[in-house]
């Protein structure tokens, strides 16, 4: 066709405009496509502002720490259908070149792994270096970080095998930062469907973890200050208990027995300097462990070490005259049956004298029971440091005080208490027995036969089985029971057992009867025995005068002696005007007990 035909001019300016329109066309529909495209992003990232602002008010609304973070993390893996994932806040264990991070909630992990010795372990601490490694820097930065390759094999091989750290099976890790201070880390890890969360998504975590670590900063503050203010609580009743107490002995025993509760210790013990050998020795131990072994501890059964100066963590403690903390089982040497997870020795000072060390091993979770589990993951922190610091510095003037008073209420001989406190404390444990309808048992004892032992052996002789006599008896005096023992004449001794019954009471020294019976003490050669004879009287049942009251279980005594001696004899009982028959033992009835 000619091309000047006005036909075929019409034909190509139509084709023409048809091109022109159909570019328009194309065009119209790539921008209406990126505007689709942008109104979705839009539409995505306002329902990612909205969730933000909606979770960042439902966090905020939470003051429990375990609620919190479950919260936290229900949000982020519903957001990304992770498998796992968990929340890692720092502690506040120890100053040093490493952070201490404790899983605190975790989803989907096991919850013990195998640690590089082969032990079985609970999900644990991470102890990661604060040096100029790549893994530390990027926590430092706080932003989203992936910690697996695409083959899924992690970017810090060394940090990874050092630390076992593949045990969080995460892909990503997200720092917690407040006030440019690492709080925590998130961990998650791969999507059900195999795959894993892609850089483009790490926004929305970002900002959710920077809401989520403002409110963990203000909730983990708010708990700390409920604990201060439980601290001084505590103080200030540990003070007001320790104020009541006199006798030297009890005195230690509520001073560890406190600290112990209040830090929830597994158990503890107190160890005084000996002025005259410098070491520091076991005065009394307590904690949530079974009592014949603090039974042992106690009344000397079981032998303990003397700590020098320097020596052993106490007596680092004792020679730097500061709190030594070890929150690392590795470097806690392993001894005895009891495996030691953390140890703290605080030590004990007086206008700037050393009066002993305390020291701590382990934490417990105690049940709504009251029983107490052994907390494998319990470290001592800064708080119960500071706490523990607090306990000791208000024991420590009672107890130098203490020490001086106890001195002077001490026979020097046999190490218990003399006659004049007897009289000062009998009447008083007495008097408070009556008030509050409570039983109190009086025990008087006497070694038969003294004089003639002492005219056979000597008086040196008599002395040694005076203290071993009196060494036996003070093992009769059960641990954080309120008995006491006594040095009443020359080889007369008195034990007041308040909350104990005759019928108790029997038992127990029918028992240290027949051990001191069956004692042969070695003396310059020679081999030596006694036995004694016991009298006892309860408050209410024989006698509501404490001056009848011993003079019944003194009556008690000589007709021991009078029946034969080596026995234990309860006073008579008056009924209506009648002598009632009375319980008692000898050497041919052994424990068996006569009631009329």
């Amino acid at each position: 066709m000619d091309s000047s035909n006005p036909k075929f001019l019409e034909v190509t300016s139509a084709v023409d405009n048809f091109d022109n329109q159909g570019d328009l066309i194309r065009s119209l529909k790539r921008e209406i496509k990126t505007l689709k495209s942008k109104v979705i992003t839009q539409d995505i990232r306002i329902f990612e502002m909205q969730a933000l602002l909606q979770s960042g008010k439902g966090l905020s609304n939470i003051m429990n720490l375990s609620q919190l973070l479950d919260t936290f993390m229900a949000v982020i893996r519903e957001r990304y259908d992770v498998v796992n994932s968990s929340v890692l806040l720092r502690e506040d264990f120890e100053n040093g070149e490493k952070e201490f991070f404790q899983v605190k909630r975790y989803c989907s992990l096991d919850d013990h792994y195998i640690d590089m010795v082969g032990r079985r372990e609970p999900l644990f601490l991470f102890r990661i270096e604060k040096n100029n490694g790549l893994l530390w820097q990027l926590i430092q930065q706080g932003s989203v970080f992936s910690v697996r390759d695409l083959q899924k094999e992690p970017r810090f091989v060394t940090a990874w095998e050092k630390l076992n750290l593949d045990i969080l099976r995460s892909d990503f890790w997200c720092p917690l930062i407040k006030s440019g201070e690492v709080i925590g880390i998130l961990t998650l890890g791969e999507r059900r469907d195999g795959t894993q969360v892609t850089e483009s998504e790490y926004a929305f975590v970002q900002e959710l973890a920077s809401i989520a670590a403002t409110v963990i900063d203000s909730t983990l503050k708010y708990e700390k200050n409920q604990r201060i203010l439980n601290n001084i609580q505590i103080l200030y009743d540990v003070h007001q208990e320790l104020s009541t107490i006199n006798d030297f002995k009890d005195l230690c025993k509520e001073t560890i027995r406190n600290a112990v509760r209040a830090v929830k210790a597994q158990k503890g013990n107190l160890m005084l300097l000996n002025r005259t050998s410098g070491k520091l020795e076991l005065v009394v131990a307590w904690g949530y462990i079974d009592e014949s072994v603090l039974d042992g501890l106690n009344s000397g059964k079981i032998e303990t070490k003397a700590f020098e100066i320097g020596e052993g963590i106490a007596g680092t403690a004792a020679l730097q005259r500061k709190p030594i903390v070890v929150n690392n089982r590795d470097n806690i040497p392993q001894m005895g049956s009891f495996e030691t997870y953390c140890i703290s020795s605080i030590p004990v000072i007086n206008g700037g004298q050393l009066e002993g060390v305390m020291n701590f091993t382990n934490k417990v979770h105690l049940e709504k029971d009251g029983s107490a589990v052994l907390d494998t993951l319990g470290r001592f922190t800064r708080e119960d440091v500071s706490l523990l610091q607090g306990i000791a510095d208000q024991s420590a003037v009672s107890l130098h005080k203490s020490r001086l008073y106890s001195a002077s209420i001490t026979d020097r001989l046999t190490g218990l208490h003399n006659s004049r406190y007897f009289e000062d404390t009998y009447y008083e444990f007495a008097a408070k027995a009556a008030v509050e309808n409570k039983p109190l048992t009086l025990a008087v004892l006497d070694i038969d036969h003294f004089k003639n032992f002492n005219d056979r052996y000597g008086h040196k002789a008599g002395d040694y089985i005076l203290k071993s006599v009196a060494s036996m008896f003070i093992e009769v005096k059960r641990p954080f029971k309120r008995d006491n023992s006594y040095r009443y004449g020359g080889e007369e001794f008195c034990m007041v057992m308040p909350e104990t019954t005759a019928e108790e009471a029997f038992e127990i020294f029918e028992e240290y009867r027949k051990r001191l019976d069956k004692t042969e003490f070695e003396y310059e050669g020679q081999k030596l025995k006694v036995t004694v004879s016991i009298g006892l009287a309860q408050m209410g049942l024989h006698s509501s005068d404490a001056r009848v009251l011993f003079n019944l279980a003194d009556d008690a005594l000589y007709e021991c002696k009078r029946n034969g001696r080596n026995r234990v004899q309860l006073a008579k009982m008056e009924v209506a005007g009648e002598n009632s028959s009375p319980m008692g033992s000898d050497e041919a009835t052994g424990s068996e007990k006569k009631v009329g």
